[in-house]
C-alpha cells in the first residue's frame, strides 16, 4: 500500500486519487496542499488504513469524501493535517504592540464597551490566552478594571476542545515568565497547568472555517483582529479575498495583526500599515474607505 502512496503522490493527472484529495482539500478548507506537504499527506492517510485495516484505497477514499458518512474521519484527518504548532506569546514583537495598542485604544475610548478581540487560526488556545494577559495587564497597568472579549476560532475541532479544557503541559510552559505563571496559571498535576477560571470565561472558543462561515458566528465589530501563520497555506488570491473579509469585521480605527510577510507588500483596501518593521499591522482608516468609495461613485456616473 505505502507503494501505491507514493505513485499517486507522482501522478501527474487531474484525476489522479491524490489530485482529488488536495483538491477536495482546498475546496473545502482553502489550504493548499504544496510540494513540500504532500509527503505529510501521503503518510496520514497511509497511517489511516492501516489503522482502519483498510487494504482499498479506492473505497477508503470514497468513504472519507462522503460528507455524511465520513464526516468523523474527515474531521480527524484535517485535525492531523492543519493544526499548526504553536505556543505562548509566540511573536513577542507582536504582543508588545497588543500591549501598547490597548493603552492608546482605552485612553481614548469615550464609553465603557469592552475591547473585543478575534483570535483566528487559535489552534489549542495558547495565543487567545497569550492575547487574554497581555490585554488584562495593559488596562491594568491604566488603573482600569479589565473590560474585553475574545473570540478563538479555528477548523480543527480537537484543537477547540483542548483550548477550552486550557490545560498545558510544563513544555508549553516555557515561554511564560515566572510571574504569569503564578498569576495567571493553577497546577493540577505533575507537569500540568491550567489557566485560571477568571481568565478561561474571558475566552470563547468556537470551531468555525473561515470559507464558509462568511459570518464565524461573530455578530459584532472587532477592535482587534489577531491572524498570524494561517493565511501563509493559502494561495495568495484567497489570502486577499480573506482580508477583505476580515477588514469588514474591524471596529472603525480597529487594528489587523498578522504575520511578517503573510501579504508580502500589498496593501489592504482601507488599511493604513503600522511603520515598525519588524511586525506586520494595519489600523482601520475611515478616510480611505470613503475616498474608494467616492471614485467608485465617480466611475458610474461618468
Amino acid at each position: 500500500m505505502a507503494n501505491r502512496m507514493e505513485n499517486a503522490i507522482s501522478q501527474k493527472s487531474d484525476f489522479g486519487y491524490f489530485d482529488v484529495w488536495k483538491a477536495t482539500i482546498e475546496e473545502r478548507t482553502g489550504v493548499q496542499i504544496t510540494p513540500d506537504r504532500e509527503r505529510a499527506l501521503a503518510l496520514l492517510l497511509d497511517r489511516r488504513m492501516k489503522e482502519l485495516d483498510s487494504e482499498d484505497v479506492d473505497q477508503y477514499m470514497a468513504d472519507a469524501l462522503d460528507v455524511a458518512k465520513g464526516a468523523q474521519e474527515w474531521s480527524g484527518l484535517i485535525d492531523s493535517l492543519l493544526v499548526k504548532e504553536t505556543s505562548f506569546f509566540r511573536h513577542r514583537p507582536s504582543m508588545d504592540y497588543v500591549r501598547s495598542w490597548v493603552k492608546c485604544a482605552v485612553r481614548d475610548k469615550s464609553s465603557t464597551e469592552p475591547l473585543w478581540i478575534w483570535s483566528l487560526g487559535c489552534s489549542t488556545g495558547e495565543e487567545a490566552y497569550s492575547l487574554a494577559i497581555t490585554v488584562e495587564q495593559a488596562m491594568k497597568a491604566e488603573g482600569l478594571e479589565p473590560r474585553y472579549g475574545i473570540i478563538g476560532t479555528d477548523i480543527s475541532r480537537e484543537a477547540i476542545f483542548q483550548a477550552r479544557r486550557g490545560i498545558y503541559r510544563e513544555s508549553k510552559m516555557a515561554s511564560v515568565e515566572q510571574s504569569v505563571n503564578r498569576a495567571y496559571f493553577d497546577p493540577v498535576g505533575r507537569g500540568l497547568w491550567r489557566v485560571k477560571a477568571d481568565l478561561r470565561r474571558r475566552v470563547c472558543f468556537l470551531t468555525s472555517n473561515i470559507l464558509t462561515d462568511k459570518s464565524p458566528l461573530i455578530r459584532r465589530k472587532m477592535h482587534l483582529i489577531y491572524c498570524q501563520n494561517m493565511l501563509v497555506y493559502f494561495r495568495r488570491w484567497k489570502r486577499r479575498e480573506i482580508i477583505g473579509q476580515l477588514t469588514n469585521h474591524l471596529d472603525d480605527q480597529g487594528c489587523l495583526m498578522l504575520g511578517l510577510g503573510e501579504l508580502s507588500n500589498w496593501l489592504p483596501s482601507g488599511l493604513t500599515r503600522v511603520t515598525q518593521r519588524n511586525i506586520q499591522a494595519y489600523i482601520k482608516d475611515e478616510r480611505i474607505e470613503q475616498r474608494a468609495e467616492q471614485k467608485a461613485q465617480q466611475g458610474e456616473t461618468r
